[in-house]
């Protein structure tokens, strides 16, 4: 196995996690938010470059989205712990991913060999409401900024978002099971 440029970039997102987590715990929500920055530019980075320099890889495929996942719902459960969003959305947000993550280990285990993981367009949406509704709350939180209707606006698309991107998942994973017996 090859460790190529982007699943270095996705390892560093990965490690920058508890960097990140500790930095708004310690209600250093600027540098939180700097590191959240950073992790989000390697995430553009390690895609640029599988498709750019033909680095893709089945580990990246695996890699990227967890990544993406752990930092994710790492910040909405700090932020919903610090009072910065509400813990239904954190919940919402986690919920999904466990049910996804949980859904691909179940069929590789049932159903043997390799789960092809691809992200469909409504997940992409979802993880790019999810990423700004994190952006904009470490931002405000960060300047002290009037968060209420924002906020509240952005936190509200990006449940629903969340809430039809997995049940999407879930119909698109019924359907392949259904496929293949």
């Amino acid at each position: 196995m090859v460790i190529t440029i982007p699943n270095l970039l996705t390892l560093l997102r990965l490690c920058s996690v508890p960097f990140f987590v500790t930095a708004l715990v310690y209600k250093r929500v600027v540098l939180g938010l700097t590191i959240f920055i950073l992790a989000s530019f390697t995430d553009l980075l390690d895609g640029y470059i599988a498709k750019r320099f033909n680095q893709k890889s089945y580990l990246g495929t695996l890699l990227d989205p967890l990544a993406d996942k752990v930092l994710l719902d790492g910040a909405f459960i700090t932020m919903a712990f610090m009072n910065y969003t509400p813990p239904w959305l954190a919940i919402t947000v986690v919920s999904r991913d466990v049910l996804l993550v949980g859904g691909v280990v179940l069929t590789a285990l049932f159903f043997g060999g390799v789960v092809e993981v691809s992200p469909s367009f409504l997940g992409k949406g979802t993880t790019f409401f999810q990423v700004v509704t994190v952006f904009a709350t470490l931002l405000f939180h960060g300047l002290s900024l009037s968060t209420d209707h924002l906020l509240a606006a952005l936190e509200l698309v990006t449940f629903m978002a969340t809430m039809v991107s997995g049940l999407d998942y879930i119909y698109r994973g019924i359907k392949a099971l259904s496929e293949e017996l």
